[in-house]
């Protein structure tokens, strides 16, 4: 099943770490960075956004050069012991308290997904996914990690994991901006990875953040076993480097992802509320703090929304499962999720945006939970319509995956985001 493996990660040197701090030198995964964050980051000359958004005429020809430079020069240093790193992150966030999540970064040997060992659940946009393997393609490198969640009920690697977070095996920390605390600890104690190993093996897993990149992962898989005449034994190719979380992790949380709409046409935007009749509830309050404090309790299938023209608040919620029911089938697991809801009741029939999500990616900005949507709401004109979402039960994911059904494109965010640079591997080792 999930075959897991430690290896020989690089990491920033001590020097320097020492020198510049390493809450200056690494850098949230590439698919969050806004141009003007980019722009902070790569002020720092050797900021790790310069290798994951580096990409200049040439393609991504001079960032492969410059990961080169910098290894040879000793920014970089490769570990002489095949590891695996424990990562934590301790975060407090809104009404949550105070929590921490622990997982552990590996190699695992790449499946297609038709073997079912490892899950998909949200769709992707192919454009992504072509842009990564241009990447991965030039370094010949694992800079990222995928985030990817098991099953371990009674957690028995959370505590082998917690045993081996010690001084001496710690090797960085810092506060990111949004106070997010980052630690990664070095195991390398050859009987706790192989305990690690045989609790992993007869799991499947199912991948939480970087749908993307292990695309791109499998299309470079097969790539250069077609180029190598598909040879029998393993390649660096077949293996690629994951952020491992058990999802029975008290640190594991999924926030929702937000929909703002935008450049529509003022005719698909025409009595909007009451077109939504045909399908949902509708209830509208005097500002956006009390639909907030509605959405706390409100019914299942219930979604905010603010629309810009009447300058009305309200919420929509679906009248009857069986509407759902009838238009995708009882056998589509993800048909009741508020996601799939609003998209093909909402965004495909009262907005007319296309099923495959092409012209959807034109009209619609998508906003993590972390951010307030109210005050962007109201401070954005360029927003028609914001839709205001819930979180996504982790409990409807793994239905999902079991059923071997995506959900909608950013159904689920996980956070924190697993941030980049702490540890990545080279392909050619």
């Amino acid at each position: 099943m999930a075959v897991v493996k430690p290896f020989l990660g690089y990491r920033y040197a001590e020097e320097y770490v020492r020198e510049r701090g390493i809450g200056r030198l690494v850098a949230p995964p590439y698919d969050v960075i806004s141009e003007k964050e980019r722009q902070r980051l790569a002020a720092e000359e050797y900021n790790f956004v310069h290798l994951i958004l580096g990409k200049d005429e040439s393609g991504y020809g001079n960032t492969a050069l410059r990961l080169r430079h910098w290894i040879a020069k000793g920014v970089f240093v490769r570990d002489s012991v095949p590891s695996l790193y424990i990562y934590e992150q301790e975060f407090s966030l809104n009404s949550f308290g105070r929590k921490k999540r622990t997982g552990f970064v590996a190699l695992v040997r790449l499946e297609d997904f038709e073997k079912r060992v490892i899950f998909p659940h949200e769709r992707t946009m192919p454009k992504y996914s072509l842009d990564r393997l241009e990447l991965l393609r030039a370094t010949r490198a694992n800079l990222e990690q995928i985030f990817c969640l098991y099953n371990d009920p009674q957690r028995v690697v959370d505590t082998l994991l917690e045993e081996h977070k010690r001084p001496d095996t710690e090797l960085l920390s810092f506060t990111d901006r949004h106070g997010v605390v980052h630690r990664l600890f070095r195991l390398s104690d050859a009987e706790a990875i192989a305990r690690i190993r045989k609790v992993l093996n007869p799991r499947t897993l199912i991948i939480a953040d970087g749908h993307h990149r292990y695309e791109t992962c499998l299309m470079y898989r097969k790539e250069r076993r077609e180029a190598l005449g598909d040879p029998l034994e393993d390649l660096p190719e077949d293996y690629t480097m994951m952020f491992l979380v058990n999802i029975h992790n008290p640190g594991l949380l999924i926030l929702p992802t937000h929909r703002l709409v935008h450049s529509l046409p003022e005719e698909r935007l025409a009595n909007f509320f009451e077109k939504c009749k045909a399908y949902f509830e509708v209830r509208f309050f005097s500002n956006e703090r009390e639909m907030e404090e509605f959405l706390q309790g409100a019914p299942p299938f219930t979604i905010g929304v603010y629309e810009r023209r009447g300058e009305r608040w309200g919420t929509i919620t679906l009248k009857d499962p069986k509407i759902m029911d009838a238009r995708l089938g009882e056998e589509d697991v993800n048909r009741h999720l508020d996601t799939t809801i609003l998209h093909e009741l909402v965004f495909r029939e009262i907005l007319g945006l296309n099923k495959e999500g092409r012209e959807e990616s034109e009209f619609v900005d998508y906003l993590r939970g972390t951010k307030d949507v109210f005050a962007i709401a109201r401070e954005e004109s360029k927003y028609q319509l914001v839709f205001v979402m819930r979180p996504t039960p982790i409990e409807q994911v793994e239905r999902a995956v079991a059923k071997f059904q995506r959900m909608p494109q950013k159904s689920t965010y996980f956070y924190p985001k697993a941030w980049s640079g702490l540890v990545f591997r080279m392909l050619e080792e």
